[in-house]
């Protein structure tokens, strides 16, 4: 696995922030942001990235912590793993996510990209009419602050709308081809993740990956049911059906048939042990101290 810039700082920022914080915590987390972000520095070629390594490294961790939303930050060493065989695979393509909130899990997507790749966030944002089951109340002016905060605005294209009603032309024209990283976090009932999956799937490049928020998690059955229906059910074709190959941090990670093993071999080392889901077989990550302490408290 090849390091790259952003992979250094998001595995430092991932140790930062991983746990409930204390003063002695949060002095070590400075320390490894900081190790982290010189190292990186005398690497870098972005200059975009080279301002966001410039930003004082506690501040850092105290500005994740102040934006709403359950992303995990364990999971960014999973994101720059997964980042990382795509680079080296040569897979391209913009990153996105529906369902954004105010962010907080868009920014690492967005951290990820390449010169010249686009970011594209699909959500309601203030016409929460279409959040059927009020899994999240997004907000437009508050999820472009923490771009900004986060130094990554730039080709950031965002779609206001019931995401169950896109099609598919519309997003790939909003991200300027395929998706090769796509978070699927928008509305949790079975009929809108069904349709999102669907959505996904059109829209993926190639080797491209899907994470689905709150895949196996009790308070929303409707997710898990949704994935099952689109697992299971007639109408994908094997090159656009999704199938599981990990999962952890309350997500299930999902690609085609043809890169279940790749992807599955880039996340074994970060897994707890493999298990068989929805019919496959998956390395099983940890469940993450959100997930486990606060689900959606």
């Amino acid at each position: 696995m090849r390091s790259t810039p952003a992979m250094c700082f998001l595995i430092a920022f991932s140790s930062a922030v991983r746990g409930p914080s204390d003063a002695g915590r949060r002095i070590a987390a400075a320390g490894r942001l900081r190790s982290a972000s010189a190292a990186a520095a005398s690497h870098v070629a972005d200059a975009r990235f080279a301002a966001l390594l410039a930003l004082d490294s506690a501040g850092m961790v105290a500005r994740i912590e102040t934006v709403p939303g359950f992303f995990e930050p364990a999971l960014l060493p999973v994101l720059a793993a997964l980042d990382a065989r795509q680079r080296d695979l040569d897979v391209r393509g913009a990153v996105g996510e529906i369902g954004v909130y105010h962010g907080r899990g868009f920014v690492p997507l967005a951290l990820l990209r390449r010169e010249g790749e686009a970011a594209v966030a699909v959500d309601c944002f203030e016409e929460q009419q279409h959040n059927r089951d009020e899994s999240g109340c997004g907000n437009e002016a508050a999820f472009n602050a923490t771009l900004e905060r986060f130094c990554c605005a730039h080709d950031v294209v965002s779609v206001a709308c019931d995401s169950t009603q896109l099609a598919p032309a519309d997003l790939l024209a909003a991200a300027r081809g395929p998706i090769r990283l796509l978070s699927v976090d928008g509305s949790h009932t079975e009929e809108a993740v069904l349709a999102d999956l669907s959505l996904a799937a059109a829209a993926l490049a190639g080797g491209g990956v899907v994470i689905l928020d709150d895949a196996v998690n009790a308070d929303w059955p409707g997710v898990v049911s949704g994935l099952a229906r689109h697992v299971f059910e007639a109408g994908e074709g094997e090159d656009r059906r999704l199938l599981p190959f990990a999962l952890g941090y309350n997500k299930a990670f999902l690609c085609t048939a043809r890169w279940q093993a790749v992807y599955g071999e880039a996340l074994a080392p970060l897994g707890r042990k493999r298990a068989r889901f929805l019919g496959h077989d998956c390395a099983v990550l940890p469940l993450g101290w959100i997930a486990a302490h606060f689900a959606n408290d």
